[in-house]
Order: C-alpha cells, then sequence, then structure tokens
C-alpha cells in the first residue's frame, strides 16, 4: 500500500481516532516485517494523545512486507490484565501477508485462539483488491463485522467513521444468558455469553426446552455493561406446546412444518454455525471429531447442506415419482486439520478374494493362525514362521519411535473343527494402530477412531483424522494411510460358529526408519542397515543366511495361492530371540 492509497488510509484514521470518546482507551499498531506499537501501553483518549498519534501516523511510509499473524498476536497480548470494558481491535489492511506465517488458515486458527471469546475483531479491508474471504472470515470468527473501502473514494472516510464509531461503543458488553437449567438443556444453548451488543444489530440466544418443562412460561435475563455500569434485562418467556414427535425426513416441504419445528430449525442452523467454529479451532483431535459427529448428525436430522454434507443427485423415486436425495459426507475444509465423517460412498468396488488380495500382497503380511509372510526389503526372497500364543496376548507388529507408528494385535483361540481334538489354534482377534496423536483400534463389531467415533464394517466409509486416512472399501476390507508415506491393509473375516480374525499386511513400509521393531518392523528396520542375506540350497537342509545368523528353512507352498511359496522356519531364529520380546503387557485402548 503506497501513494494516493496510504494518504487516503492515514486521512481516514485520523478522523476514526477524533471520534474517540473521553474515558475510552487505545493504541496504534504498525506492521511491516516486524511490529511497532506507538506506545508501550492503552493510554486515554485525551486531546494531546489523540493529536500525537495523528502526527505518527501521518509520517509512515509504505515499505517492506506484512506481517499480519504477528500483528494481531501482539494486539491481543496488549490486553493482558484488562479485565473490563469492551475489548475490540480494528485491522486495517489489505489482507495479503507476505512476512511470517502467511497462510489464512493458520493466521485465522491461532489469531483466534489466541482471543478464547473475549476480544472482538473489526477487519477493514482497503481497496478492490483487498483479500475479502480471510478478512471477513477473521471478524465472523471473533464476533467482529467486515467493512470493504477504498480509500480513494470520497465517501471513505465517512463510511470508516460511521463503521468504527457504531462498533467502538456498543449498547452492551459482556453479555451473559440466565435461565432455568431444568427448563432448558444446557448443552443445546447456543453462547450464552457475548461479547457485544451493537446498536441496530440482531442478537438471538437459542436452546432445547426440555420435555421435562410442566409449565407455561419461564424465566430468563440477559445481563450485560454500558457506560454507566451493569444492566439486567428480564422477563418471562412463554413457551408452547412441543409436539409429541416432530418429524426430521429431509424430503418434509416447508410448507408441512409447524412453528415449533421452523424454530428447531433455526435453533439448528444457529447450533451448525458453533459447531463448525468449534471443529476449526479445535485443540485436539478428540474435540474436532466431537464436533463434527454432531455436526454431521445436525445436517441429516434437518436436510441441511452444511461443511461436512453434499446433496447428491436422486438415486431413486417413490410410487408417485417424487425423486429422494441424498447427503452424503464431504471434508471438512479445515486444511491441515481436516475430518470427515463417513456416510455413504454409492457403489464401492468390492474387494478380491484372500488368495488374490492379501497371499500376493508386497511387503509383509500375516494370516491365519497367524502365519507371518515377510518379504525382505533388498534380498529378493520370502520368508515365513507361525506363532502360536495363548488368548488374550498382544504382540507388537511394528513399533518406530522415530515416525510413533506402533501397530499391536490381541490373540483369540478358536477350537479347531475337529472335536475330539485339544488343539487350540491362535488368530488375530483385534488390531490397534497407533501413530504420534491418533488411535485407530479394529475390532470384530467396528473400527473405533480415538476411542470417540466409530465406523460399521457394514457400511463402506472413508474418514480422515489428521495425518491418518481410513478407508472402508466393503464389508472386510480397510486400508490405512499415514501421511508419512505408510499403508496398511486389514482384512476382517467374519465366520460362523468361530471367532471373526483379521488378516494383517503392511502393504508399504518403505519409510519406516532403522530403528523399527516388531515381529514386521524389524525386518524393515534392519533392511535399512544392509543385512547379509544369503540362501544356500541343499538337498537335505537348507539354510538361509540372514543377519550373520544361519537359519535352517524349507520351501513351503501356499494351497490357496499355488504360484505362490516361501522360506519357513523356527520364528525365535528368524527374530533373533522369544517371541516373549514382542509380548507387551500394555492393554489396548478401549471404547
Amino acid at each position: 500500500m503506497a501513494g494516493e492509497k496510504i494518504r487516503h488510509t492515514q486521512m481516514a484514521l485520523a478522523s476514526i481516532l477524533r471520534t474517540l470518546q473521553p474515558g475510552d482507551r487505545f493504541n496504534v499498531l504498525t506492521f511491516t516485517n516486524d511490529v511497532y506499537k506507538w506506545r508501550p501501553k492503552f493510554v486515554e483518549a485525551s486531546e494531546g494523545n489523540i493529536a500525537s498519534c495523528i502526527r505518527f501516523l501521518m509520517l509512515l511510509q509504505a515499505h517492506g512486507g506484512s506481517n499480519i499473524r504477528k500483528a494481531l498476536l501482539g494486539s491481543v497480548k496488549a490486553f493482558q490484565g484488562v479485565s473490563s470494558g469492551y475489548r475490540s481491535i480494528f485491522l486495517l489492511s489489505d489482507g495479503k501477508s507476505t512476512v511470517g506465517s502467511t497462510k489464512p488458515s493458520i493466521i485465522l486458527r491461532s489469531v483466534s485462539r489466541a482471543c478464547e471469546g473475549t476480544i472482538a475483531i473489526f477487519c477493514i479491508g482497503l481497496g478492490d483488491d483487498a483479500e475479502t474471504h480471510f478478512l471477513s472470515s477473521l471478524a465472523e470468527d471473533n464476533e467482529g463485522r467486515y467493512l470493504q473501502v477504498d480509500p480513494v473514494e470520497p465517501t471513505a472516510v465517512t463510511q470508516l467513521g460511521e463503521f468504527y464509531e457504531r462498533r467502538l461503543n456498543p449498547v452492551l458488553y459482556d453479555l451473559h444468558l440466565k435461565y432455568d437449567d431444568r427448563v432448558v438443556s444446557n448443552t443445546s444453548v447456543i453462547r450464552k455469553e457475548r461479547l457485544g451488543y451493537i446498536d441496530g444489530e440482531e442478537l438471538i440466544f437459542a436452546g432445547e426446552v426440555s420435555h421435562r418443562s410442566a409449565g407455561d412460561s419461564m424465566n430468563m435475563s440477559v445481563s450485560g455493561y454500558n457506560a454507566e455500569g451493569l444492566v439486567i434485562l428480564d422477563k418471562p418467556l412463554p413457551l408452547s406446546r412441543r409436539p409429541s414427535e416432530v418429524s426430521r425426513k429431509t424430503r418434509r416441504s416447508v410448507s408441512d412444518e409447524s412453528g415449533d419445528v421452523i424454530l428447531e430449525k433455526i435453533w439448528a442452523i444457529l447450533r451448525v454455525e458453533e459447531l463448525a467454529r468449534r471443529a476449526k479451532l479445535a485443540r485436539s483431535a478428540s474435540d474436532r471429531i466431537s464436533a463434527a459427529t454432531e455436526l454431521l448428525q445436525l445436517s441429516l436430522d434437518h436436510g441441511f447442506i452444511t461443511p461436512v454434507t453434499s446433496l447428491t443427485e436422486p438415486y431413486s423415486k417413490d410410487k408417485r415419482g417424487s425423486s429422494w436425495f441424498n447427503l452424503t459426507k464431504v471434508e471438512l475444509p479445515f486444511e491441515d486439520q481436516g475430518i470427515s465423517i463417513p456416510r455413504q460412498l454409492p457403489n464401492p468396488q468390492l474387494s478380491p478374494p484372500i488368495a488374490q488380495r492379501l497371499l500376493s500382497y508386497p511387503g509383509s503380511r500375516v494370516f491365519g493362525d497367524p502365519h507371518f509372510v515377510i518379504d525382505i526389503p533388498g534380498c529378493n526372497l520370502t520368508i515365513c514362521f507361525d506363532v502360536q500364543q495363548r488368548q488374550g496376548t498382544i504382540v507388537n507388529l511394528i513399533s518406530d519411535p522415530l515416525t510413533g507408528l506402533d501397530v499391536s494385535g490381541e490373540i483369540t483361540e478358536d477350537a479347531l473343527s475337529n472335536v475330539n481334538s485339544d488343539e487350540i489354534t491362535s488368530l488375530f482377534g483385534r488390531i490397534e494402530i497407533r501413530s504420534s496423536i491418533h488411535i485407530v483400534n479394529i475390532t470384530p463389531s467396528e473400527i473405533i477412531l480415538d476411542t470417540k467415533r466409530s465406523l460399521s464394517w457394514t457400511e463402506p466409509s472413508s474418514i480422515k483424522i489428521g495425518t491418518i486416512i481410513v478407508r472402508l472399501v466393503d464389508r472386510g476390507n480397510l486400508t490405512i494411510s499415514l501421511q508419512d508415506g505408510v499403508t496398511l491393509f486389514i482384512q476382517r473375516h467374519k465366520r460362523v460358529q468361530h471367532p471373526t480374525l483379521f488378516d494383517f499386511a503392511l502393504a508399504n513400509g518403505s519409510s519406516l526408519s532403522n530403528r523399527a521393531d516388531g515381529m514386521i518392523g524389524k525386518f524393515h528396520g534392519e533392511a535399512s542397515v544392509n543385512p547379509q542375506c544369503e540362501l544356500s540350497p541343499h538337498p537335505h537342509r537348507t539354510t538361509l543366511k540372514y543377519d550373520h545368523r544361519n537359519i535352517p528353512v524349507r520351501r513351503r507352498s501356499n494351497k490357496l495361492l499355488p504360484s505362490s511359496f516361501c522360506w519357513h522356519g523356527n520364528a525365535e531364529d528368524f527374530l533373533g530371540g522369544p517371541i516373549e520380546r514382542y509380548v507387551t503387557t500394555e492393554p489396548m485402548i478401549a471404547r
């Protein structure tokens, strides 16, 4: 911003400063590559201070870049210790950040978290080329408003003065809603606290009346402050009778809806806006999932197009020829904090049967009783071994301290079909996958994400949690992809009169570090340091020289896939120690 544009902006700012009232306190921060304060702290809006600030502004010249994030965080920090009064920030900028954090989503999230709902931010976009979406989002997320002006226009000074004066002096600030929580559900109330009420603007509080309420009215009050002190507005609120049952089908027409249902939809719209903001600003994955899950359910209950739903083309018609539309999930547009909620994936492609899908999988896999098959990286051969453990034993499959990946399997026992046999076979009845932040727990009945959200095996779906993408292609094939390049495949086999079992494959483990361990991970970790690997065939005794160990092996073919074979040996010989070394006592996370 330079030339005529900055000169007119300086004049507009001078006009704004002259609207300050006695008792107001203010400060000005300018920002280029860095941030500069006019005064170390807030000062009174005296004639002398206003004149001094105007002289300071008139000396400003455009140079360097624009560090918007640092300027806003510095402004927020200036309010530390200010516990009373209406707290507001007015940002005059074209919204183009060129220094420091320049990504709009990062600026929005970090500033809104810093404000914590205690500081209003009003944004004034300067010029026709202002970043309107970013500036309006910043204002909306922080109980502010957005105005776009062209500083060189003759009306710019008047526009800025009116915008500033109305919002600098709200009718009430620090508003709080008080109500009878025996009548209104606390969790349903939309934002009980507000920063300010601006003259001429609408302020809506909404909540759900409990079915337990028997009266015809409820006492409620709104308290806030103005220049004269505390103000309390209270009055009885009439309660209408709620229908015994409210239909919530998407196809219902508006003309069929009662007044209560319309009010409920207004509440739902406000709730959707609040949940979308909560999901965007959440500090943890579990909080984001919780907000996004409720957001999806509200969207589907009320037939809304929201950040987690989209309207797809008709897929069927009823007897009268009316089309039904399907609300499906979409990704929440929160960029690196993206979350999507599963709903439906039309016409999923079924995965090939196990003989084609898992046994021929390149990489390392474990299936059956459990039978480990390892394609040793860099050795051009496949080894295999069996592991038998008792019910409830948890074994570590992959553990990489550098990438934070940890995969474990829990053993379940299955009596063989021959009732005269005492032999017990071991199967994987549960698998848990942990990254440095998230947990995916795979059970026979559901797939649990961070203990908060679950996917059903019966419904194909796709969900992204942070850096993990979980895809359920059909009723039995699950793919989990991690940001660092690791891809895992899990196949569920649901059997009649026998426990459900899981097969597991490390489809892509190239990004595992040289410190990777576990019954599967160790072979990929060792491969990165080039272990010795040499097969010495012999008619009676074949030996595999691996990692300085001579391991007796024999060729073993696969009955389900005759073209596939592996070199079978003792598990402890391949693992370089007792199996108990890979048994963990840490329990899996329960829902």
